[in-house]
């Protein structure tokens, strides 16, 4: 698991847990709220419970008028009791207990009314609350049946007619071919029959007797809380568990109460909790809108996280990528960013840099090694080759005359490639010299006009100039410097003619410390920097009297220990080869 949540990206990560945090104080709050609607619907019940069980008391005590007891059950009186206690709009279940005059309880439960309104006349109400549960389900489904035609009803009962309307209390009632009867017998002195025209319509508006399967449910669930809220009251214990089982639904909030002016009368009421439009108006819409708020805030936190962090890594990702494969002209990362982000791609940037510089140093320093081994391998051929045929010569033993004469020619050749050899092994010990270690202040006055002592030879068929000024000094080692100023006196004396002019002047100024002239042929301007490089002579210099092209690589090295360099420039009728300093 942790290391799938690893391989997820960061916007999910961060989405993810911000998900998490927001679940954590979203779903009390709304649990909450929706505890608050329920509370909002048990309030609502129990004002319209206190008003139905008002009306009920007012009704009973019009009812019984002056008179000593209520009726007794199955008499015309308690039928016309229970006819005038029906009343449009009361949706609140009841049941009412009382003593007759023969001290025999009598229940009247709430009635389950069936409208009948034919084409002409006064309304018909049927009371089916004397059915059981199992009756009223068949009839229902029955009732509710897909029919071409409204079905054909036939009710077997007794008529009470009341000062606004009848109240039909059925025995037993027929729906096309079945037949139900009630659990407490009624005797059957009225009838009729609905030729599937007329209206009929349920207490409960809608198809009948049920709206709907959740309406019949709550109507059954209202009678069992009733019955074993009766039961306790009359002092029945009742098990737990049968109390936790009627109150599981939690759909009915109810109270019993007895009439102030008889004892022996009591009501059982309980009233609907209404969930549907406490949860309209508190809660419905709030939970939709509350998870739909919570997506939409978590997309546009993955949005911006995208955007303000994962898509900048991505990117950053990849100019990295590019540097990993040496296209640093193509990495290009936003160096703008004020952030942590920002702050990465600056040291990838300078990274790249340095890595830039230093491959182009690797990669110029093997071009420089290929020129080395190109140039060495060139110029050690020619006189091993010329060894290989003096030796061969020599083995076919010809005359002692050119054997002594081979072997001068090889003795030659042999000193030229050791010549080759102890300036490549220089060449190489100073490149890999980073500072000097015999460093100390030299009498550079001295030092030049010493090797013009040594190197008079060279310019006794020259036109030698010399201005030394006194007194010049400069900290380095000696022995470095004494070849430098030897190469430049020497490839002067090499390169002019007879009778040529050679300056060499030196001076206090740092841009100007040593300048060496000589007259020659002008050097190609195309040519002049690469005067410096390993083996470089030239095209028509490039011979075995030209030297080994070492000379002034080796030069440029020993200035550059000493923080100086070399440059040369074409003059009238010459070359001047200026030393002065590296900046």
């Amino acid at each position: 698991m942790k290391k799938r949540f690893r391989k997820i990206g960061i916007a999910a990560r961060l989405t993810a847990i911000v998900a998490v945090i927001l679940a954590v104080f979203v779903v009390p709050w709304v649990w909450q709220v929706a505890k608050l609607a329920q509370d909002k619907a048990r309030e609502e019940a129990n004002a319209s419970m206190r008003a139905s069980t008002g009306l009920l008391m007012s009704d009973l005590e019009v009812l019984k008028g002056d008179a000593a007891r209520y009726p007794a059950e199955g008499t015309a009186e308690y039928d016309l009791l229970r006819a005038n206690l029906w009343r449009d709009g009361i949706d609140t279940p009841y049941i009412i207990r009382y003593y007759d005059e023969n001290h025999k309880r009598v229940l009247i439960r709430s009635p389950l009314m069936l409208k009948y309104r034919p084409a002409t006349g006064c309304c018909y109400g049927i009371d089916l609350s004397d059915f059981s549960e199992q009756s009223l389900r068949e009839m229902n489904e029955a009732f509710n049946h897909d029919h071409d035609l409204e079905p054909i009803i036939t009710v077997y009962g007794r008529q009470v007619k009341t000062d606004t309307q009848f109240v039909f209390f059925p025995n037993r009632i027929q729906i096309v071919y079945e037949e139900w009867t009630a659990q407490t017998p009624v005797e059957e002195t009225n009838q009729f029959c609905s030729d599937g025209g007329e209206y009929i319509g349920a207490y409960i508006p809608g198809k009948w007797p049920f709206r709907t399967d959740e309406v019949m449910e709550g109507y059954f669930d209202a009678l069992r809380y009733l019955d074993t809220e009766l039961r306790a009251i009359d002092g029945e214990n009742i098990p737990d568990e049968e109390w936790a089982e009627v109150r599981a639904s939690k759909r009915y909030v109810g109270t019993f109460q007895g009439m102030p002016y008889d004892d022996e009368v009591l009501l059982a009421t309980a009233a609907l909790v209404n969930r549907e439009n406490a949860y309209g108006t508190c809660f419905r819409l709030m939970l939709p809108i509350t998870i739909a708020l919570y997506l939409i805030f978590l997309f546009l936190f993955y949005k911006i996280v995208r955007r303000m962090v994962s898509d900048p890594l991505v990117d950053t990702a990849r100019e990295a990528n590019r540097v990993s494969i040496l296209a640093f002209d193509e990495f290009k990362p936003d160096l703008n960013r004020g952030d942590e982000i920002g702050e990465l791609n600056r040291a990838l940037s300078e990274m790249a840099a340095t890595l830039h510089t230093r491959w182009d140093s690797e990669r110029d320093l093997e071009d420089k090694r290929q020129q080395f081994v190109s140039a060495a391998s060139h110029d050690l051929k020619t006189p091993l080759a010329l060894i290989g045929g003096y030796a061969e010569a020599i083995a076919q033993d010809i005359s002692p005359e050119e054997n002594a004469r081979y072997l001068a020619a090889i003795e030659q050749e042999t000193a030229r490639m050791n010549g080759l050899v102890r300036e490549m092994l220089d060449y190489t010990r100073l490149d890999r010299t980073d500072e000097l270690k015999n460093r100390k202040t030299l009498n550079l006055t001295a030092l030049v006009n010493d090797m013009l002592t040594e190197y008079a030879p060279l310019f006794e068929k020259r036109r030698l100039t010399v201005d030394i000024a006194d007194g010049v000094r400069i900290r380095g080692d000696e022995t470095l410097l004494r070849r430098a100023v030897g190469c430049l006196l020497e490839n002067a004396a090499k390169y002019s003619p007879e009778n040529g002019r050679v300056s060499v002047r030196l001076t206090n100024s740092r841009n100007h410390l040593l300048t060496v002239e000589n007259d020659c042929e002008p050097i190609p301007e195309t040519e002049l920097p690469r005067l410096f490089e390993m083996f470089y002579r030239g095209d028509k210099a490039r011979d075995r009297a030209g030297g080994h092209g070492l000379g002034l690589a080796i030069l440029q090295k020993i200035l550059a220990l000493h923080g100086l360099t070399c440059k040369a420039e074409n003059v009238k009728n010459g070359v001047r080869f200026i030393v002065c300093n590296k900046d």
